[in-house]
């Protein structure tokens, strides 16, 4: 019996029609999977869903009664929780008070902190998630926050959750505690609705797919009926088969690495981290997650306080600030590209222009713009790298999550970085976009960039990557390249910590 259904339903905006007759159900204790591109009209229909929006037309049924006066306060009342891969935490208010927000005991006007933690630890426990919860949110991890946003939906016992995005910033073992969470609800009988652009966890987890193309749905498969190249063909309308570029030659541009990482140390993250990032490579930090990846890229980009060596073309560099290292033409792309990488509130025009002021402000003199130089500046990256977008003065964070990373990655390349850093380079981006990205950075390593990339995506880092240097607990254990750089490899290191044969 459908715990949902949803029925031919349309949806538009301004006149564009983003969904178009779709049809599709969600029985009671089942977990289905919405598949579909950035635009294919996944967030609309979840949308409808959780009450944020009405229909056009259609409608939907829920426990056997047409939604009628739907809004997201009602959505809760009957049972449908959410978790989306934008946090929506107060990081100022602890772990407890955001797990029970609006719901805080008190006595005589006083917030009882407490008996908060104290109903808050089994939650915690049950999405895998040790930390206080006496803690303010923000303190926490990107990863852990995200299980501080499941525990907040298991809060109110959901008999639909939906999960959009919800894993794009966990680690294995996290991934490992929201499916078994996910096995739970279905098992009580509860069902689930789960978006994820990682399609090995959409194949394990759910037992049906819907796939949605341009606003239309064009098939429901069974999980047993179906696999990776089918639904990759359903979403995109073509094989993808050469997702990967092919890999770097034996030979390597310049012969030398143009820089040389020694005996990198930050406290309490990593330590004795050798490198060498070679022009025309692309070299991936593998392993868990928090195993140290995140603070080498960070390190590198003067972020935070390291010791040892770095060496620039053979010679001693002190990168103490972003500012010193991008003195030596060294970019860096953070994992969470809405907070660090762009100005969100601010347009494409502005984002592209501020780290390239000296193109835009001739003579260096700051408070002079021409106007000119800074449209040819827009015009030729969101041509070059391929940005949808309606004008240059669209906000950055009206983009899908696709364009938001190519202007992240745009704007650093008027400056012709001799080094590149990515961090998460593809999460939350549908398989066009990821490979739109990968051949991109494929062409910036054959034109001699030195390319250094961490990835929670083993797949990722095993297709795109010349070499990936495994850490386990803040050290390199184990690198491995040519025949030897296979996923089976890979998984194994980052959990064991020992190399094959140990």
């Amino acid at each position: 019996m459908a715990l949902l259904a949803v029925e031919k339903v349309s949806k538009s905006f301004a006149g564009n029609r983003v969904l178009d007759q779709v049809s599709f159900d969600v029985r009671a204790g089942e977990v289905l999977a919405l598949v579909g591109e950035n635009g294919a009209g996944k967030s609309t229909v979840l949308s409808l869903v959780t009450g944020l929006l009405a229909p056009d037309s259609g409608r939907m049924v829920y426990d056997g009664e047409p939604l009628r006066s739907w809004s997201p306060h009602r959505a809760r009342e009957v049972g449908i929780g959410s978790v989306h891969q934008e946090l929506s935490l107060n990081p100022h208010q602890t772990v407890a008070e955001n797990v029970f927000l609006g719901q805080w005991p008190s006595r005589r006007g006083l917030v009882m902190r407490r008996d908060l933690a104290r109903r808050a630890r089994p939650l915690l426990d049950r999405v895998g998630l040790d930390a206080d919860p006496l803690t303010r949110a923000g303190r926490l991890p990107l990863g852990q926050q995200q299980l501080v946003e499941l525990a907040k939906a298991l809060a109110s016992g959901p008999r639909l959750l939906i999960l959009d995005e919800a894993t794009s910033a966990l680690d294995d073992d996290q991934v490992r505690s929201v499916f078994t969470v996910v096995d739970e609800l279905r098992a009580a009988g509860s069902s689930v609705i789960i978006v994820s652009h990682r399609m090995g966890e959409l194949l394990a987890v759910a037992d049906r797919l819907t796939v949605l193309k341009d606003g239309e749905v064009m098939a429901t498969r069974d999980r047993a009926e179906t696999d990776h190249d089918d639904i990759v063909r359903l979403m995109i309308g073509r094989e993808l088969s050469d997702l990967f570029p092919p890999r770097a030659g034996t030979s390597v541009p310049g012969g030398k690495p143009v820089l040389r990482v020694r005996e990198l140390s930050v406290h309490g993250a990593c330590a004795g981290v050798d490198l060498d990032l070679e022009p025309g490579r692309i070299i991936g930090l593998g392993g868990l997650q928090g195993q140290g990846q995140r603070a080498v890229l960070r390190a590198l980009f003067g972020l935070v306080r390291h010791s040892g060596r770095i060496e620039l073309d053979g010679r001693p560099v002190r990168l103490a600030s972003p500012r010193e290292a991008i003195r030596h033409r060294i970019a860096y792309v953070p994992e969470d590209r809405k907070v660090e990488g762009l100005h969100v509130a601010q347009t494409v025009r502005a984002n592209l222009a501020l780290t390239n002021l000296d193109v835009v402000t001739p003579g260096r003199r700051l408070l002079t713009v021409d106007r000119d130089a800074e449209a040819r500046l827009v015009d030729d990256l969101v041509e070059r790298m391929r940005i949808r977008v309606t004008g240059p003065e669209q906000e950055a964070r009206r983009l899908s999550g696709g364009n938001q990373q190519k202007v992240a990655l745009a704007r650093w390349l008027p400056s012709s970085p001799r080094v590149l850093l990515l961090a998460e380079p593809t999460r939350g981006i549908d398989v066009g976009t990821k490979r739109e990205i990968y051949h991109l950075l494929r062409r910036l390593a054959d034109s001699g960039v030195a390319v250094l990339i961490t990835s929670g995506d083993t797949m990722e880092l095993v297709g795109l990557c010349d070499e990936v240097a495994v850490m386990y607990e803040g050290a390199v254990v184990d690198r491995l390249t040519g025949a030897g750089l296979t996923e089976e490899r890979l998984v194994r290191t980052s959990v064991t910590g020992t190399v094959a044969g140990d």
